[in-house]
């Protein structure tokens, strides 16, 4: 073995070293701010394939390193990802479905029509069989219309309604005891 081959190993010896040290490092850090997030860390489809193209390298250090998800699911993730070539991104079915659109009509049609809120609204599609829909549904339909609440809506406030009904409500209560 020549001198410039052994320097060589020296060298190369105490890189793996380093990068040993750095990883051990980055592990301990990562431990640390993952104890700090919340239990569950949603990730995207471009993530998951990020996460596929440089993990799937590794081989079995994998189970080691892996800790944004379990190593099953990992190696399952790159299973998928030779089948198919790259992974399909699976539609977010999350929280409930979207009201259908006749619905959401109705709703806004007797809130124009009306000077009727939510629970009124709520008792009206109750009286037409329509019992899917609760006072927050309703709320939130006339709010992604830039519809307010049934006083904001007819106009007047009630501080204008005392104000400009002050002299009749007075003698009314004057006069009652």
């Amino acid at each position: 073995m020549s001198l410039f081959t052994s320097l060589l190993l020296v060298i190369a010896g105490s890189t793996q070293r380093e990068l040993a040290r750095q990883v051990r490092y980055l592990k301990i850090e990562n431990d640390m701010l993952r104890s700090k997030l919340p239990t569950r860390i949603t990730i995207t489809a471009k993530e998951r394939q990020r996460l596929v193209k440089f993990g799937a390298k590794l081989g079995k250090a994998l189970r080691q390193l892996v800790s944004i998800v379990t190593p099953e699911t990992f190696l399952r993730w790159v299973r998928d990802e030779k089948k198919t070539g790259k992974r399909k991104a699976k539609a977010a079915n999350r929280g409930r479905p979207r009201t259908k659109e006749e619905l959401r009509a109705l709703v806004i049609k007797l809130a124009k029509e009306n000077t009727w809120g939510y629970l009124r609204i709520v008792g009206e599609l109750k009286k037409l069989g329509i019992y899917s829909l609760k006072k927050s549904t309703v709320r939130n339909i006339l709010k992604a219309e830039g519809l307010d609440p049934c006083p904001k809506r007819s106009g007047a406030t009630w501080d204008e309604f005392i104000t400009r009904h002050a002299v009749s409500l007075w003698q009314a209560d004057f006069f009652t005891q």
